[in-house]
């Protein structure tokens, strides 16, 4: 039997790599030095992926070149990716699906996506977001595509166009999905037919009597029930005891059943509000919402954006708008504009649109049809004759007008805070400097240049923890970026993901970004200010274990009719005598 030998990684010296010397005490490290030795930890997890693609692939041509006929092989059951399979799930010790996975991740790598798996060495995404993408990726069939999605993604990922310098799992999947769509959309349809054949429902059976049901429908459908489901609990008092996951599955075999749903609190004074009458109202008030291109309606190719779920294809977005229950709205960033004050032209009666806008030429390479529409003109002294200007409410100058309110949400598409998925309608739209409810023209304004979506809790994060830095600016290019700084140190910068869905609007300026406004936000709290918890975690942990205790002891005690007694929990003493303290 092979002796199995220790790792030789506790001892390896990777300071090289940003990482501490083997055994040094992390209490005594700057907080700088914790951080980025997290940053290089997470490097070299990328690092180490990009280097087991290659093992896996040299298993795979050993394999191939011990075969005497490979191609004779290729319809047997044990071919030479079952072979390599084979030899990866015994290194691994791991799964046959899971060293399967691995190999078919590899060859991807190797031979679809080579330009990808290139920025994996560079410590920009690990395997996870590998997948995704070579999931995504996979119907596309012709060479050409292929090469150029595959640069295309890789120039994102990178930073070289419109970059992002941080993408979590699920925004790397959208990526991807979006640039199969604008470039391959046969692939999208042929996967948007193949998927909605595959909708379904079926149930599995678990421990202690219970049993899980799962749905799968269209994105839409799935988006709106979940909505519904909320609606129903939102009617719930204070005082009901479930949490809003433990509700929503009351309320789901509720509606299933056709029986009513009802506070869980047991209280005389409830104050539950879940008639036919109320549920109906918050049921009006459920909307799904999808941004496209008007083109994308009359038939074109370029693809939309489900709130909640990400890009979707063109035809996709058609049946949406083809539902009976589907209302559109047309909107034209042309309302947001107004004539500069500080432009020559700018006090001038505004143009007609022919002299306003001018169309650019169409690009041949996807890569430059962001500036694809029309460009406002210049004044005649070089600055632009309309900036976005209508932003807010005439009424209130607080709160955003309709179109300001979509763009700040599709183009961010979820919380604004990286690593959040919470999608953007179901978040709070956040003054990132301040609003002046006092004096307006002093705070921090109404635009788009100064209101990012937030997460409820990450809202309360941003407004109560101290050292939490928001930040909102456009840069020359028109793109707009954000970031946050922890109060450790940390900074995490992003750009709006969705840009892509309103291209003209990085040709147009605001009043603030013509006068270079970077909007802050700071914490005008504390932690204590934040909401409370019902109880410390601990608290919370500790009544858990308690909970179960109980349950266990009840049901053995059922168990056995004579059971044995429950053993008294020891109880230190002091001897009077003894001088030492009992710790």
């Amino acid at each position: 039997m092979a002796q199995r030998t220790a790792s030789a990684w506790p001892d390896a010296d990777l300071t090289s790599c940003g990482l501490p010397t083997p055994g040094t005490d992390l209490a005594n490290l700057p907080t700088a030095c914790v951080v980025g030795a997290i940053t290089a930890a997470k490097n070299g997890h990328c690092f180490l992926d990009w280097q087991l693609f290659q093992f896996a692939l040299s298993l795979h041509s050993r394999v191939c070149a011990s075969t005497s006929d490979l191609v004779a092989t290729q319809k047997s059951l044990i071919d030479a990716e079952a072979q390599t399979t084979l030899e990866l799930q015994m290194s691994l010790e791991s799964t046959e699906y899971a060293a399967e996975a691995l190999l078919a991740d590899a060859l991807d790598a190797r031979d679809r996506l080579p330009r990808v798996y290139a920025t994996m060495r560079l410590g920009l995404i690990d395997r996870d977001r590998f997948h995704r993408i070579a999931h995504e990726t996979r119907l596309v069939v012709d060479e050409a595509l292929m090469r150029q999605i595959d640069a295309l993604i890789a120039a994102e990922i990178t930073g070289a166009q419109r970059g992002y310098t941080w993408i979590s799992v699920a925004k790397t999947g959208a990526l991807a999905r979006r640039l199969v769509a604008e470039n391959d959309p046969d692939a999208v349809r042929r996967e948007r037919e193949g998927a909605k054949d595959g909708r379904s429902l079926g149930h599995q059976t678990l421990e202690a009597g219970m049993a899980q049901l799962f749905l799968t429908a269209t994105a839409e459908d799935v988006r709106l029930a979940r909505q519904m489901l909320d609606a129903v609990i939102a009617g719930r008092c204070p005082a009901d005891p479930r949490t809003k996951t433990q509700a929503r599955s009351d309320a789901a075999i509720a509606l299933l059943q056709r029986k009513p749903f009802t506070c869980a609190c047991d209280s005389d004074g409830c104050t539950a509000a879940i008639s036919d009458v109320e549920l109906d109202a918050r049921a009006a008030r459920i909307v799904v919402h999808v941004l496209c291109d008007a083109t994308t309606l009359e038939g074109g190719d370029k693809c939309g954006y489900l709130d909640g779920h990400g890009p979707i294809s063109a035809e996709h977005v058609r049946e949406i708008a083809a539902r009976g229950d589907a209302v559109i709205h047309r909107h034209r960033l042309d309302d947001l504009l107004a004539p500069n004050p500080a432009s020559a032209s700018g006090a001038a009666e505004r143009p007609d649109e022919a002299a306003l806008h001018r169309r650019a030429p169409r690009s041949d390479t996807p890569d430059e049809r962001r500036g694809d529409g029309s460009r406002p003109e210049a004044g005649n002294d070089g600055r632009p004759a309309v900036v976005i200007a209508k932003t807010a409410l005439p009424s209130d100058p607080y709160r955003p007008n309709l179109l300001t309110d979509l763009i700040a949400r599709f183009l961010w598409g979820t919380c604004s805070i990286p690593g959040c998925e919470r999608a953007a309608f179901s978040c709070d739209l956040d003054h990132v400097a301040e609003f002046d409810n006092v004096r307006p023209d002093l705070g921090g304004p109404t635009c788009v240049c100064n209101l990012l979506p937030k997460c409820r809790y990450h809202h309360l994060v941003k407004t109560n923890l101290e050292g939490f830095v928001d930040d909102l600016w456009i840069d020359e290019a028109g793109r707009y970026h954000s970031s946050v700084t922890t109060p450790l140190g940390q900074t995490v910068e992003v750009l709006a993901p969705n840009q892509w869905l309103i291209p003209r609007l990085a040709d147009l300026r605001c009043t603030h970004q013509l006068v270079g406004e970077r909007a802050t936000g700071t914490a005008g709290g504390t932690v204590e200010d934040a909401p409370r918890r019902a109880r410390t975690r601990t608290a919370a942990k500790h009544a858990r274990r308690r909970a179960e205790r109980k349950a266990n002891r009840e049901r053995r005690l059922a168990e056995h009719s004579d059971p044995a007694p429950e053993p008294e929990p020891a109880v230190d003493t002091v001897d009077e005598d003894d001088d030492e303290p009992p710790f």
